[in-house]
């Protein structure tokens, strides 16, 4: 895995979901989202649907978590689809700034959220634009 470094995800082949979020409060409602899309979605030769759904909302969970809280509003949380991938990819108005991950943070002090999705994710990374910033998880769904 290569980390959080600079750079896009797959080009998606379509948006499955969206949500745009505010408060903390908003991430039960993703969370259930999540569940409900990727249940939906669930292509004829997935991986573990169980265990795929609750990496995704691990994943998102934590990534748009940081955005609201380091971030300027709103948070955008989109799934997408791309070439037998999902990837979460979650916008917040701040391209100044960039995901990092403290490898000095002692254990049980928090901000381990990046650290989290990438075990969690087959690819991670992020990129900005001049008027926003994306962070994205990438999970394969595809068994074959």
């Amino acid at each position: 895995m290569t980390g959080w470094t600079n750079r896009h995800p797959l080009p998606p082949d379509e948006e499955v979901a969206r949500w745009t979020l505010d408060q903390p409060p908003a991430l039960e409602a993703l969370r259930a989202g999540l569940q409900r899309a990727v249940s939906a979605y669930a292509p004829e030769h997935a991986v573990d649907l169980t265990d795929l759904t609750e990496r995704l909302m691990i994943a998102a969970t934590e990534l748009a978590g940081n955005a609201l809280r380091h971030g300027r509003p709103p948070t955008v949380v989109a799934l997408l689809r791309a070439d037998g991938h999902l990837i979460i990819d979650v916008t917040d108005n701040d391209p100044t700034t960039r995901p990092t991950v403290d490898p000095d943070r002692p254990p049980g002090s928090g901000g381990l959220g990046l650290t989290l999705t990438q075990r969690l994710a087959q690819e991670v990374g992020w990129y900005a634009s001049d008027t926003d910033k994306h962070v994205w998880a990438q999970f394969t769904i595809s068994a074959d």
